[in-house]
């Protein structure tokens, strides 16, 4: 897809942060920003699948930390709402007054925080595998929600914790936290390969344990993916609690096109429904047989049958 490039660079933000960009698809089409996952995963060329480049014109870039952008894996001004502030400066550098607004997972929070801040600069909302930055999503994940479906991955992952350590969400994740950001590289890695495998083992309807760790293993990103994500989830996302559906009145005029993963072990559905259910008439869920993945065989067609609604 990198014949369709259109223009890529780096642009500098506040706390010393250097952002990667790139705008691909057709020239003065139809704009869109796609904001991608984690926090801290950085975008990918995959996620160009789900627009078409000969009617649509997408920002992408990796947010601070992520990816290209520099410093690597900093948590230095790191937050939301900077996030939020990127793109609006990221959007006038490109010319896009207003834009559709794509992204899932972590890229559903971002996108649908950015356009309570910015209703007037966003035309639609397209998302997946919805995450609304609630407590209970993260102790599904962190307190063993699915753990009677990957019984022995939950055991290794859960092992790892003192038994003197609360078994809470938040305890687990300071723990996780405390070993991921030591000065230790072996430390480091060890628990950062044990929090991004019980994470990774919930993400794919195609779960494949031996070259999961293989691959996970061969990541030279995985330390700074998983310390960004902790000091993210550690903090609330840097947001109030329950702020996207205590706010949802600022956007319920703005169409919303959600598709989300039945299957989804890592976004349970109900956050997906939960939304619809306060967004209202201009919010159409469609969900589908697939996990978390975009790439995930129904989910992608769906998200391309989405995207080409664009105007």
């Amino acid at each position: 897809m990198g014949d369709h490039i259109l223009q890529s660079g780096n642009f500098e933000v506040s706390g010393g942060h250097t952002l990667h960009w790139q705008l691909w698809g057709k020239k003065d089409g139809i704009p869109v920003v796609c904001l991608h996952g984690g926090p801290g995963a950085g975008f990918q060329d995959s996620h160009k699948s789900v627009f078409d480049p000969e009617r649509h014109t997408v920002l992408l870039f990796d947010q601070r930390g992520c990816g290209k952008s520099k410093p690597y894996g900093s948590t230095k001004e790191n937050t939301t709402p900077n996030l939020v502030a990127d793109t609006c400066k990221l959007m006038d550098h490109v010319g896009f007054e207003t834009a559709h607004i794509a992204g899932g997972s972590w890229g559903s929070a971002l996108s649908l925080i950015f356009a309570i801040a910015h209703p007037e600069r966003t035309r639609s909302l397209l998302i997946w595998s919805v995450f609304l930055i609630r407590p209970f999503e993260n102790a599904w994940v962190n307190e063993g929600g699915p753990r009677n479906l990957f019984p022995d991955e939950w055991k290794r992952f859960i092992s790892n914790v003192p038994a003197d350590v609360p078994k809470d969400s938040d305890s687990i994740m300071r723990f996780y936290q405390e070993k991921i950001f030591s000065d230790d590289e072996e430390i480091a890695s060890k628990y950062a390969l044990e929090w991004t495998l019980w994470e990774e083992c919930l993400i794919t309807i195609t779960y494949n344990p031996d070259t999961l760790e293989a691959e996970v293993r061969e990541d030279p990103n995985a330390v700074s993916i998983a310390r960004l994500e902790l000091y993210y989830f550690l903090n609330g996302c840097f947001v109030p609690e329950n702020h996207i559906l205590n706010s949802i009145s600022k956007i319920q005029h703005i169409r919303c096109q959600v598709v989300q993963g039945r299957f989804d072990m890592c976004t349970p559905a109900v956050s997906a429904h939960d939304l619809r259910d306060a967004y209202g008439d201009k919010l159409s869920l469609k969900v589908v047989n697939s996990g978390h993945l975009r790439s995930d065989p129904e989910m992608a067609p769906a998200l391309q049958r989405a995207a080409s609604s664009f105007e």
